[in-house]
């Protein structure tokens, strides 16, 4: 069968696909290495943000790519269904979840309010346009302001006080954020198939974040590890999957917990492919593009016992980076050993806290694994400083 992928970033979905055997086709802004090793067609666009005024260039090189026998929506276009269907005069499936439910469970605010009609523990928050004075915040110090809507924490900041808030508070862009309760923990997702009736959860993972090693952002997603081994599994489980059919989600989907010392709450609902994707198809010995596809046909997975671990982190450049000939080759290097995806092509600028690459690594214990990503690391890091002292 013929999939066509469209998002800002196509490879972690596209790669799936095409391991399962699909014919792909994509459009979307990166192009990379192994996007190009796993699509039969791949068109580049210029998309670092999608706008309605972007999107009558964007149809043009989306027509070139028809005809396909089904369409997914990646990272910056899931909330497109519409514009896709009238596109294709609705002529062609797209394998995700509908417009109205991705655009209300996407609006954190709106998903507050829902998970505390749930009765299930959630950090306290409050849209910014509903406070008419820093004063009117009840939620205590500090505090973390996010965008509404969006994901992957680069835009995230701490407010430490009331001094702080009223900054922030002044800015005319403040609605489009909310403010809310800080809480430290460790952050897992559970990633869920669902078929809007039913739903399995196939992994729990470990996120993260803001590490020194790999981003400068302090909340800024940056890799998972799978699995992720606590004695709140099972109820992180049940609540993904409840919580699943009760929002009607399809296909691949995730939720995200903190674990504090009192126990899990839940942080997110994210009704779309996740970028710990590639640990868990290493981890459960599973093809998540498969599995998403027959959940629309109303199948559901039966999990094995495979599991070993997998680690994802993803390098974000510290300053403007052009990618040279020996930063490239080392790349390509630990592409070809299985240990990078999302290699940028030689000559690619990666401006300052960009993502640049994704580096992988599999074993038989959580240290093992977090050992081998930090060599990666280190070994990148140094070729990067090496290339930049010799000019």
């Amino acid at each position: 069968m013929k999939v066509l992928v469209i998002g800002v970033n196509t490879r972690h979905i596209a790669c799936s696909a095409s391991r399962a055997g699909y014919t792909v086709y994509t459009l979307g802004r990166f192009n990379d290495v192994d996007l190009k090793a796993c699509s039969d067609r791949s068109l580049i666009h210029d998309m670092p943000d999608v706008h309605d005024q972007d999107l009558p260039e964007l149809a043009l090189s989306f027509r070139t790519l028809l005809p396909v026998d089904f369409i997914v929506l990646g990272p910056g276009f899931e909330h497109l269904g519409d514009w896709v269907e009238e596109i294709t005069l609705g002529n062609v499936p797209v394998l995700n979840n509908p417009t109205h439910i991705f655009n209300k469970i996407s609006d954190k605010a709106w998903l507050a309010e829902k998970l505390k009609i749930l009765n299930l523990p959630h950090p306290f928050t409050t849209p910014l346009d509903c406070l008419d004075t820093p004063e009117d915040w009840t939620g205590g110090y500090p505090a973390i302001i996010k965008p509404r809507l969006g994901a992957g924490g680069m835009e995230n900041m701490l407010v430490s006080d009331l001094k702080d808030l009223e900054m922030i508070m002044a800015v005319p862009e403040c609605g489009q954020y909310l403010l809310q309760e800080y809480i430290k923990g460790t952050v897992a997702s559970v990633s869920i198939i669902s078929t809007g009736k039913q739903a399995v959860a196939i992994a729990v993972n470990e996120q993260l974040a803001g590490v020194d090693t790999l981003t400068r952002m302090p909340f800024a997603y940056c890799g998972n590890i799978t699995p992720y081994l606590s004695d709140h599994n099972e109820w992180m489980r049940k609540t993904s999957m409840n919580l699943a059919m009760e929002l009607e989600l399809v296909g691949s989907n995730g939720v995200d917990f903190i674990i504090t010392d009192k126990g899990p709450v839940v942080l997110e609902v994210n009704p779309r492919f996740q970028g710990s994707i590639d640990t868990v198809e290493h981890s459960a010995g599973l093809n998540i593009f498969r599995l998403h596809h027959e959940s629309f046909q109303g199948k559901l997975p039966v999990c094995g016992d495979k599991q070993c671990f997998s680690i994802k982190t993803i390098f974000f450049a510290p300053q403007r980076l052009v990618m040279e000939k020996k930063v490239y080759d080392y790349l390509v290097q630990c592409y070809n050993e299985g240990t990078a995806a999302d290699v940028p092509s030689e000559g690619t600028v990666c401006e300052k806290d960009e993502p640049v690459v994704s580096l992988l690594s599999n074993g038989n214990s959580k240290t093992e694994v977090v050992r081998q990503a930090e060599q990666l690391v280190s070994g990148l890091i140094d070729i990067i400083e090496d290339t930049h002292s010799e000019v």
